[in-house]
């Protein structure tokens, strides 16, 4: 209200009143036309045609120098967002690049710095409201510093971390991946438990009768064509694989990553893919996850008792934490309130806030009596390696624990794989006892 009464005073009530009807018209275009029903989402959008109004409707003095500034800063965008598009491309196969995303991904870099820049004016407007009367000009200078250093480092560094985290880029498929060449597969689509619409790829097995279905569900921003060749080795141990983007990757809709929060919905909306489209194929289910598909996949399973058996790779805890080499830099006090702004804004931004690993860990014991194969496939990182140590040390049986050689060895993929197949061998035998339930058909 304070800032719109200075803008009314300068500018007069008919072109404030302009500018909150083109904020509202922005806003309902976002939510009702594109669906985004973040807040944060809706700020971002309407951000950018909101500064261009204002700039129309107020026509403030720019200086050349800010104008030029700013026709860098875009340059500089356009230029940094296709060369990461582009190298990101060229080093993961059957991978192209998605010109709209480079748009989507530019434009809303540019509504950083349009809320940036808007937010800028209005703390300016309402310092000199607040301290006009401060005479001193070093007195005035100082406070000011203060007051912008205090907001750069607990509201404006948090908000773009938390941003960053929760949005990321995609890319998309090749129609024809040449890693499942000899390999019988088609293009799927079908939609999570709350309406996503996600996709990906149905590889048939090598008999082209087998009634087991593995759905692999790949990391965050990791193109799911990564794991394509994990797919055809399954395919070739005669197990039918569902690979599919989660929502916010490839092919997937959204651009948001929740934390595990939403991608649930993912990993069961892909089960009930496969039990009411393929029911041939259907009677047993396993579930392959890597990074935070391995979090979504323990979270679903938790709760979804047609998983037959599970493996997880390297699972990411929900955790929001501070770099190891920034932590140690800085006061106990102020990491604390980083990180607290940091998950302010991300649950704003999801609508509800994250489990943390204590939730993982909750849920990872809710499995059994599926099978568990906790993995970690990465070599020489010790903080992931006892992370999954942790992580396996919660489940209850039947569990088994794999970590890969810290050596290099020529037999670990094969040793790997051998533990993934007797993992789903021993969930097909307590299927087939009778000592299991599946409750949701």
């Amino acid at each position: 209200m304070l800032y719109y009464s200075m803008l009314c005073f300068k500018g007069g009530k008919s072109r404030c009143f302009l500018l909150i009807i083109s904020l509202a018209v922005w806003l309902l275009i976002g939510r009702i036309l594109l669906g985004l029903n973040s807040l944060i989402d809706l700020i971002h959008f309407a951000s950018v045609p909101l500064a261009a109004t204002y700039l129309f409707v107020f026509k403030p003095k720019i200086k050349k120098k800010n104008a030029t500034s700013c026709c860098i800063y875009f340059f500089m965008l356009v230029l940094l967002a296709a060369i990461y598009f582009i190298t990101f491309s060229m080093t993961i196969p059957d991978v192209r690049i998605h010109w709209g995303e480079v748009l989507i991904a530019i434009y809303f870099l540019t509504s950083i710095y349009a809320i940036f820049w808007m937010f800028d004016k209005f703390m300016k407007g309402v310092i000199n409201f607040l301290f006009a009367g401060i005479k001193n000009k070093t007195a005035l200078a100082f406070t000011k510093i203060t007051i912008n250093l205090a907001i750069l480092i607990f509201a404006a560094a948090p908000y773009l971390v938390s941003f960053f985290i929760t949005h990321w880029i995609k890319f998309a498929d090749t129609d024809n991946p040449k890693t499942l060449e000899g390999t019988k597969y088609s293009r799927v689509s079908f939609c999570s438990n709350d309406g996503t619409e996600l996709k990906g790829w149905f590889v048939s097995s090598d008999n082209m009768v087998s009634e087991s279905t593995v759905i692999i569900v790949p990391g965050r921003s990791a193109a799911k064509n990564l794991f394509l060749s994990y797919a055809k080795i399954l395919s070739g141990n005669n197990y039918n694989v569902l690979i599919f983007d989660m929502r916010g990757n490839g092919g997937s809709n959204g651009h948001k990553y929740s934390f595990g929060v939403n991608e649930i919905n993912d990993v069961i909306g892909a089960a009930d893919y496969i039990r009411k489209s393929r029911p041939g194929y259907s009677n047993y289910i396993f579930g392959y996850g890597i990074n935070e598909g391995a979090s979504a996949l323990i979270a679903a399973a938790s709760v979804d008792e047609r998983f037959t058996a599970i493996v997880s790779d390297n699972a990411c805890g929900y955790d929001i934490t501070m770099p190891g080499w920034l932590a140690g830099r800085m006061p106990g006090w102020l990491e604390k309130s980083l990180l607290s702004m940091t998950k302010t804004f991300v649950h704003i931004d999801i609508g509800q806030p994250i489990p943390g690993t204590e939730g993982l860990y909750e849920k990872i014991s809710q499995i059994s009596p599926s099978p568990i194969l906790v993995a970690n496939s990465l070599r020489n990182n010790k903080s992931s390696r006892h992370k999954t140590i942790e992580l396996f040390s919660k489940a209850k049986e039947p569990k088994q624990l794999w970590l890969a050689p810290s050596e290099e060895n020529e037999y670990a993929d094969s040793q790997y794989f051998l533990n993934i197949l007797e993992t789903f061998d021993k969930g097909k035998i307590k299927q087939q006892t009778g000592r299991w339930r599946i409750s949701k058909q």
